[in-house]
């Protein structure tokens, strides 16, 4: 019986050292210290990178950008809404056609404000640019456009 615990004891001591270890491991301070940042931010040094902009043009980005961040919230509000309200067809037997294509008229007619609004804030980036910065601008709204619809063809370009 006393072997038993003598033999529990020590597994009990390992695995309390392993645990203290692992604690240490994971909690010590990284030598080098990062402040999170906004994706506001990231999109700004992008631009700097890829563009070119200088401080200035990054500062009006910022502004621009969180200008559109806070017209866009309720326009996504409002289309996560008809979204649901498309969906919740789902939960009813026999929906006529003419219903799913009135609901899904609905979130189109959502997505459609969205769209111009987002036309107007690439227009008032595009005002940013100097003429040197134009082609790269126009090259990296293409890129865009071609991942978030989902275009592999010419992804590259």
């Amino acid at each position: 019986m006393k072997s038993n615990n003598k033999v529990l004891l020590v597994l009990i001591l390992v695995l309390l050292a392993t645990n203290l270890g692992m604690l240490w491991y994971f909690t010590r301070e990284s030598k080098v210290e990062t402040k999170p940042v906004s994706r506001t931010e990231r999109m700004g040094d992008m631009m700097r990178k890829e563009l070119g902009f200088n401080d200035d043009q990054v500062q009006q980005y910022i502004t621009l950008r969180l200008r559109r961040d806070s017209l866009m919230q309720p326009l996504n509000l409002e289309l996560r809404q008809a979204k649901m309200n498309f969906l919740e067809l789902l939960r009813q037997p026999n929906v006529p056609d003419s219903l799913v294509q009135k609901a899904a008229l609905e979130v189109a007619m959502k997505q459609a404000p969205i769209e111009v609004e987002f036309f107007q804030h690439f227009k008032r980036i595009q005002a940013l640019c100097s003429p040197a910065q134009l082609g790269s601008f126009d090259s990296m709204l293409s890129r865009m456009v071609r991942r978030n619809t989902g275009d592999t063809t010419n992804a590259g370009k």
